[in-house]
Parts: structure tokens; C-alpha cells; sequence
């Protein structure tokens, strides 16, 4: 299945049984460069290519950008550029400085502590706080399982190549590396340089071969926060933290990237110099950004939180699985990924009961035809065996119908156990299920591998609220729901109507890369 066909395959089905509140996921594809030089900015590594570059004529304080359910708005507050929504992987170009929209969740993917050694060891041996790009690339080689002595080794490796920055050379003596490590990891000039006797301790380290100059840097910022609370040297490890933080800040809060070398070499180098062991407000104001609100790593609640009151018993219709029962949808899907929408019609028929799998379950036909958009005019079948009780609906699997051009076949998915949907949960409640998906291609004209998907499904009621689509304005139960499929994680958002009329229909999904709205609804014969 080709990943256009998933995606799209994706924004369809997460639609489609309201009852059982299906949430689906889909990745687009991305290509990443070989490495490639890329001078002082970083001093040694290539930032990993983000999916998308986005191009703005003005500057980043002449914009705001806000993260949204598909990535993220940039927003143009002093001109008519409007609007523009971008991935959440995009690399914003303003006309003084880039920003990394994929940092924050990528520093996530490391230890904590891990993290903090990197930006450390930028301010160790540059002595200035680490830019985006370059952070993005050390923390795949952290990942890919680059130890701090080698990383280490290798910022010492891109120190002495631009010895005229950052003051190291290949032939400075061990006594004088030593006293640029004091100076700029741990602030000790004019008064508090330190004496001959520490100097030639850690020097003596290097001259025996117990450490390389580039795992010394390493062990002197370890030593350096064991003096945390001390009456005499505290304050070197709270300079040191101080850095830290003001580091991150500029690297993965703010994602920021100077966008010529020179600039990346002064500017960065001037932040770290505004820091002292208890202040950092002076720094901070020195990288001058209006938009303090935005966090590239922050995560995305539509709406706020939600309204945090009633039931969702009230957003709940068993008349949707009666037989003599039809409803039917029209949904239009916004995949910001592939820059195109897609509008589609769903009609829903009960079929009464029959057995799956030896089960006695409800069969509901969905059938879905695209409008317009990529892949007009194609269609989907998917029946789905389900059981709705007063308190809750059991999904025990589906069969997709799929035509590939060289002939019909069948899908059959198996839910073990079956996923489970409370129907009473108060405002803010969670259920969380792990079961097994099971999936047989029968029919297929050519032999298929289909191995067994373990998922972990967690189901969060944020409370009835008022949802405006297309279709109109209702109020409507919002649940975030959380899908783990073999170590991956998918959020999204779903408003589920309450009003009389359309209870237990979907009014709007939000999900990664995609949002889907409700433009007509309908049901007979209830």
C-alpha cells in the first residue's frame, strides 16, 4: 500500500464508526540528505533535513507561531502575508534567522541528562549556546549511540579547526587547554582564576594519558556540579546551569538558527556573555523574540484543555447499529502534509446480526466515495462486527473490501480482545486496552504477509463544548485519544455531536497532519 494511499486511506477511516471512536494515524515520507559541511553555524555536523522549508520575507519578530493539531500556523502580524499553515517538521527561513519547527519533539527522544551534556559541551568548547540544526544532528548521533567521550572528541576535533573562534589549537600546551575549559565552562577569570596547582592537576591527566583532551571537558563539568550549594564555589555550577538553560531556550524552545555564519559565531557568542550566575533575563533579551508564547516542543490542546464537564453517555446512540437505521456523512479532509483536501461521502447502513468469527455481532456497511480531490470517484467498503450495550459498544474487527487493479480482495482485522468504548465516563476520565490486530488477506491473487499489530488504546473525555463545522454549530463530546501500534505512538482529537437531532455522529477530527470536518449529516429511520 503506497503511503498516498495510507494517508488518504487514514483520513477516511478515522471517520467512520462515531460509535466505537476508531483513531487512525499516518506518516508521511521524508528524505534526509547525506551530510554536507556546513561551516561555523554548527562547527562540526549536518542538520538532518526537515520535511519542508518555508520562505517569509520578513523577520521572525514580524511574525507569531502557534502549534495546531497538523503542525503548526505562521502568522504575519504586520503585513498581508496572512496565515500560512506548515508541518511540524518544517524549517521557517525569515529574513534574520531560521527556526526549526521539529526540535522540540526531537530533544525528546534523548535522555534528559543527555541533552543538558550537549549543550553543555557546545558552551564548553565554544562558549556559546548551541543553534537548532546543529542540535538536531548530535542528538541522532547520541541516538544512533555516539557516547559522550567520542561526542566529546569531536567538538574538540571542531574546536581547534576554528582555533581563531574558540581559542583551542592542536599545538597549545595541556596547561593552556586546561585554562580555556576553566574559562569558559566554569567562569574563572580575573579574580577567580584558578590556582597553578589545579591548572597542572588536570593537565597532568592529559600528559599521563588518563584522559584526551576532548573526555577531559567532559569530566571538569561533572566535577564542576559537585560544588552545587557550596558557600564558596556554588555559583560555578549555577553559571553553568544558567548557560544551560538560556541554551535551551535558544536551540529547542525557540528552535532558532542564525542564518548567516558570522552571525551565528558573534551573536551566539555574545548570549553566553550576558550570563552570569544570577541572571539570565539580560541574555535572554539579547536574542531579542516578541513571540515568548511560542515552544516548538510544547504540545497541542485545541480549544484549551476542554470544558472539563458532563457525561459522555450523552453523546452515545444505540439507534445508530438498529437495524432499518441509514445515516450518512459528507467530510472534508485537510491534509496539510500533501497540501490538498479531500471531500468524501460515508453512508452507514445496519445490517442486523450475523457472526464473526464465531462471535454473534451487529454488522454496520460503511460506505465511503471521494467527492473530490485525490482519488475521485474512488470507493471503499468496510463492514465492522460490533455489540452496543446501554454502557458500552465492543468492536470485535472489520472486513475492508480493496481493489489494487489486478483483482478483488478481502481484509479481514480481528480485534483480541475486542476494543472496548466506555460509554460513561465523567469529564476528564481515561480507559486504556491493549489487544492484538490480526489481519488476513483473503482472496488476494498474490500471497501477503500481514504480522499481527499490538496496540494500546488510550480514551480521554474532556467534556461536552460547544464545536462549529460546515455542517453547523453543536455541542458535542471532545475525547483525545491516544493510539500505541507497535511502539508508535498517534493522537487525535474527536467532537462527537450531543444534540438530539445527530447524536453519536463525528463533527470534526483532528489527528496529525489531517483534520476532518463535518460539511452535511443526515439520519433516517431512527
Amino acid at each position: 500500500m503506497s503511503k498516498v494511499f495510507q494517508l488518504r486511506h487514514n483520513a477516511l477511516i478515522c471517520s467512520l464508526i462515531a460509535a466505537s471512536l476508531v483513531a487512525c494515524g499516518g506518516e508521511p515520507t521524508q528524505q534526509t540528505p547525506p551530510p554536507k559541511a556546513i561551516g561555523l553555524g554548527v562547527f562540526s555536523g549536518s542538520p538532518a533535513a526537515p520535511a519542508e522549508t518555508v520562505s517569509f520575507a520578513g523577520v521572525r519578530n514580524n511574525y507569531s507561531i502557534t502549534r495546531t493539531a497538523t503542525g503548526f500556523v505562521v502568522k504575519d502580524n504586520v503585513g498581508s502575508g496572512g496565515s500560512v499553515n506548515v508541518t511540524a517538521t518544517a524549517l521557517l527561513k525569515f529574513s534574520d534567522m531560521t527556526v526549526n519547527l521539529g526540535i522540540g519533539e526531537k530533544a525528546k527522544t534523548i535522555a534528559a541528562a543527555n541533552l543538558k551534556t550537549l549543550i553543555e559541551l557546545y558552551i564548553a568548547f565554544f562558549n556559546r549556546v548551541p543553534d537548532a540544526d546543529g542540535m538536531a544532528y548530535w542528538i541522532d548521533q547520541i541516538k544512533n549511540g555516539m557516547t559522550v567521550d567520542t561526542l566529546s572528541n569531536s567538538f574538540y576535533a571542531a574546536a581547534i579547526e576554528y582555533s581563531n573562534v574558540t581559542g583551542y589549537s592542536s599545538s597549545m600546551s595541556n596547561a593552556d587547554f586546561v585554562r580555556i575549559i576553566y574559562k569558559n565552562v566554569l567562569g574563572r577569570t580575573g579574580t577567580t582564576v584558578p590556582p597553578d596547582s589545579d591548572i597542572n592537576y588536570w593537565a597532568g591527566q592529559l600528559a599521563s594519558g588518563t584522559s584526551t583532551k576532548g573526555n577531559l571537558v567532559a569530566t571538569m563539568l561533572n566535577s564542576a556540579h559537585t560544588f552545587a550549594g557550596d558557600a564558596t564555589w556554588g555559583w560555578v555550577p549555577q553559571l553553568l546551569d544558567n548557560k544551560v538553560s538560556v541554551g535551551t531556550f535558544f536551540a529547542i524552545e525557540q528552535g532558532l538558527n542564525y542564518n548567516t555564519p558570522q552571525d551565528s559565531i558573534e551573536k551566539t557568542v555574545a548570549i553566553v556573555s550576558k550570563i552570569t550566575a544570577t541572571n539570565i533575563a539580560t541574555a535572554k533579551a539579547a536574542i531579542n523574540l516578541l513571540d515568548l508564547t511560542f515552544n516548538s516542543g510544547a504540545s497541542y490542546t485545541p480549544n484549551g484543555a476542554g470544558s472539563g464537564t458532563g457525561s459522555s453517555k450523552d453523546c452515545y446512540n444505540k439507534n445508530l447499529i438498529k437495524l432499518g437505521v441509514t445515516y450518512n456523512t459528507e467530510m472534508s479532509s485537510s491534509l496539510t502534509t500533501l497540501k490538498h483536501t479531500t471531500n468524501y461521502a460515508v453512508t452507514y447502513k445496519p445490517n442486523g446480526s450475523t457472526s464473526f468469527n464465531g462471535i454473534n455481532a451487529q454488522e454496520l456497511l460503511t460506505d465511503t466515495v471521494i467527492l473530490t480531490g485525490l482519488g475521485v470517484g474512488t470507493t471503499t467498503q468496510i463492514k465492522s462486527y460490533l455489540n452496543v450495550y446501554d454502557d458500552e459498544s465492543l468492536v470485535y474487527g472489520t472486513r475492508v473490501a480493496i481493489d489494487q487493479g489486478y483483482g478483488n480482495y478481502t481484509v479481514v482485522a480481528t480485534m483480541t480482545p475486542p476494543k472496548r468504548t466506555p460509554f460513561t465516563m465523567s469529564a476528564n476520565e481515561s480507559y486504556t486496552q491493549t489487544y492484538t490486530v490480526t489481519e488476513n488477506a483473503v482472496g488476494s491473487p498474490f500471497p501477503q504477509t500481514l504480522p499481527d499489530q499490538i496496540v494500546t488504546d488510550k480514551l480521554t473525555f474532556l467534556g461536552i463544548e460547544s464545536v462549529t463545522v460546515p455542517a453547523g454549530t453543536f455541542s458535542a463530546c471532545k475525547f483525545k485519544t491516544e493510539v500505541n501500534t507497535n511502539g508508535t505512538t498517534v493522537s487525535s482529537y474527536t467532537w462527537q455531536i450531543a444534540d438530539a437531532n445527530y447524536r453519536g455522529l463525528t463533527a470534526k477530527i483532528e489527528a496529525q497532519d489531517v483534520i476532518t470536518v463535518a460539511t452535511k449529516l443526515g439520519i433516517q429511520g431512527q
